[in-house]
């Protein structure tokens, strides 16, 4: 049986992106035009992000259908109830269409954004789900919550680490019960068992999406994960080198021996 196109859906900062890359690798298709629509890797994703701009631009196009006015659903005010709602009823526009034909065309083909929490359900009225399946990714808020401090999307307030676990509750949950009402074909897999149980993954993604893997084409770099104790360390440290005036910083990067500074601040460049 041919490979099963992949729907990549989760939050941000949870193994989305190392996810997608899983099927990229297997020649997937991402975006027509890679160089110009993906964004480039970089400290916070070193291995890429693989979501394809247009994708982007099409799942904010579906906010504005239900009355969300944000790019996004983590960074802005909280998406509503009802607007969340509304999603899953819009009749979709042809040019949305247009756009998973130009996919299909190219199939095997890899979708990743976590805008796709609230929209896979618009989505999947258009997409045959015979050829398509989606992977769910589920992380520990602590290790989001660490993940959106290391990139400054939130700070050390209780305030932020509150809106920041109920983020993550509200997409998790609006993500499965609609999988769960439209009976969509979906693997869930958490982020940590690429470590202790990767065969397992390996086995459930080969079934779901009719691949070949092994545990090698999971690509996961424990070096990567900052949730280790060293890792909290290096997020910590950043956040209070955020605080000290850049002049002083300049001068202590100067002056302390370059192991020393990678020791205080290994986040930093």
């Amino acid at each position: 049986m041919p490979p099963k196109n992949a729907i990549v859906v989760g939050m941000p900062r949870s193994g989305t992106s190392m996810s997608a890359a899983i099927f990229a690798n297997q020649g997937y298709l991402v975006a027509e035009e890679s160089e110009k629509e993906l964004r480039a890797p970089d400290e916070y994703n070193p291995n890429g992000y693989w979501e394809a701009e247009t994708l982007i631009r099409k799942n904010v196009e579906v906010f504005k259908q239900c009355g969300f006015d944000g790019d996004n659903t983590w960074n802005f005010e909280p998406i509503s109830k009802e607007s969340a709602e509304k999603i899953n009823t819009l009749a979709p526009l042809e040019s949305h269409a247009e756009f998973v034909r130009s996919y299909d065309e190219k199939s095997p083909w890899v979708w990743k954004d976590p805008r796709l929490c609230y929209t896979v359900g618009y989505w999947w009225q258009l997409i045959n789900p015979e050829t398509t399946a989606v992977l769910l990714i589920k992380r520990d808020p602590k290790e989001i919550y660490n993940s959106f401090l290391r990139v400054k999307w939130r700070t050390l307030s209780k305030a932020d680490k509150e809106d920041t676990y109920q983020r993550i509750a509200d997409h998790i949950e609006f993500a499965e019960t609609t999988l769960r009402t439209k009976g969509i074909n979906y693997l869930s897999v958490n982020y940590n068992d690429f470590t202790t149980d990767a065969q397992s993954i390996v086995d459930k993604i080969n079934a779901t999406f009719n691949l070949r893997l092994t545990t090698d084409d999971l690509n996961f770099d424990k070096k990567l994960n900052n949730n280790s104790v060293k890792g909290k360390l290096g997020i910590y440290a950043d956040l209070i080198a955020d605080k000290i005036p850049k002049p002083i910083r300049k001068l202590a990067k100067l002056l302390m021996p370059k192991r020393l500074y990678r020791l205080i601040f290994p986040l930093r460049n």
